[in-house]
């Protein structure tokens, strides 16, 4: 139980590690009008069988990993390779050294991850160590991405508080549905088609004024 709650507080989408501070592609879609209110629980259902199930699988495969001892050096380049988007792929590498270090200070145990680590993998690292099962850390995982790219959305659009907490409820099943899938992917096998957000990363330093780092 202990280690459910460290899990719940890893998850916490205001977790210091500087998420609030990326839209991974985001405001550029809503600056340039591939993203509206009306089409947003479509696009995050759309976006947790897509882009956030190549992370499941990874988060998974890392999960693994901790649970038998082995490094994760190889997951990294795969996915650093499966990222085109430069700005998501840094994006993702600088959450994963600031959750790096966070953990080491937290509990150095947990933090046996190269310096150069994606978020998802770190996380999925920890959740192994913590000796939780693989389904409760993919699924935390993804529960925080989802809030946070709702969080995103919650500060470029009219998208109220109670109308984000429905969103976000009625989402729940889609990302128990993503975690199942993973089960029976294999990280040779993960495939992603998530066009928008990556043009959009790639577009997001060519925008006038921006809220977001990425």
């Amino acid at each position: 139980m202990t280690n459910l709650l460290r899990l719940l507080q890893l998850a916490d989408s205001a977790l210091p590690v500087g998420g609030l501070a990326h839209s991974f592609g985001l405001e550029t879609m809503i600056e340039e009008g591939d993203l509206a209110l009306s089409g947003l629980f479509s696009f995050l259902r759309d976006l947790l069988s897509e882009g956030l199930l190549l992370d499941a699988v990874f988060c998974r495969s890392a999960h693994l990993r901790a649970e038998r001892g082995e490094t994760i050096d190889d997951l990294n380049a795969r996915l650093s390779a499966l990222k085109l988007a430069r700005e998501s792929r840094e994006a993702s590498l600088a959450l994963g050294r600031r959750f790096s270090a966070l953990l080491a200070t937290l509990d150095p145990s947990l933090a046996v991850c190269p310096e150069a680590t994606h978020f998802v993998l770190a996380f999925g690292y920890a959740g192994g160590r913590l000796g939780l099962g693989a389904d409760k850390t993919v699924a935390a995982f993804l529960h925080q991405s989802v809030t946070s790219a709702i969080s995103v959305c919650q500060r470029l659009l009219r998208l109220g508080q109670l109308e984000a907490a429905q969103v976000n409820w009625d989402l729940k099943p889609s990302i128990v549905e993503t975690t199942a899938k993973s089960v029976h992917l294999a990280i040779d096998e993960v495939r992603s088609f998530a066009h928008l957000p990556e043009l959009g990363s790639m577009r997001h330093p060519l925008l006038p004024t921006r809220l977001f780092v990425s």
